[in-house]
């Protein structure tokens, strides 16, 4: 038979060990690294920080909303063409966050616009140093890049997008500016 003093020690050791051990399983599972943190976001992040402002571009849409721009290459052939429909329906897709939205082509000097219903913004040299021809970004209504998207080829266009939305709709969601 097991005395009072032994039943109370193993309580005791018992109750400290069903405490501790998912804080020992948890630092072991990180130091080994055995862990993959999720990312939820499916752009790019833009790092490092990087504002408009920083990059001497100057932007009337700047504090009237987040901007969704699309970096216009040279040529604007069918695929830039898509690209430009493609915007144009994510924007109607957010709904009720569509009006804190601007979707807007960002071109460089001397370019035609291709579209009537989207703006067009000029680039200067420093800003079209930064991006890519062809890529997607958000901006939010303090001027800093957030995340981008580029895209890899000519089926990914609509997934892209998709993606671009999603990540779009959080941020709406979450933020308190614009």
């Amino acid at each position: 038979m097991i005395s009072k003093v032994a039943k109370g020690r193993f309580s005791l050791i018992a109750l400290i060990g069903l405490f501790a051990l998912p804080a020992i399983i948890a630092k072991l599972v990180l130091s080994q690294g055995w862990y993959q943190p999720g990312a939820t976001n499916r752009g790019k992040l833009v790092e490092p920080y990087t504002t408009l402002t920083q990059l001497g571009q100057a932007s009337p849409y700047i504090k009237k909303g987040w901007q969704l721009a699309y970096v216009l290459p040279s040529q604007c052939g069918s695929r830039c063409q898509q690209q430009l429909h493609l915007i144009k329906q994510s924007h109607i897709a957010l709904g009720k966050y569509q009006e804190r939205v601007i979707p807007i082509i960002w071109a460089p000097q001397n370019t035609q616009k291709p579209n009537d219903s989207i703006a067009l913004m000029e680039m200067n040299e420093r800003l079209s140093q930064q991006v890519h021809a062809g890529q997607i970004v958000i901006v939010d209504p303090l001027g800093q890049l957030v995340m981008a998207y580029t895209t890899l080829g000519q089926d990914d266009l609509v997934q892209l997008n998709k993606d671009m939305l999603s990540d779009l709709r959080k941020l709406l969601k979450l933020s308190r500016v614009g």
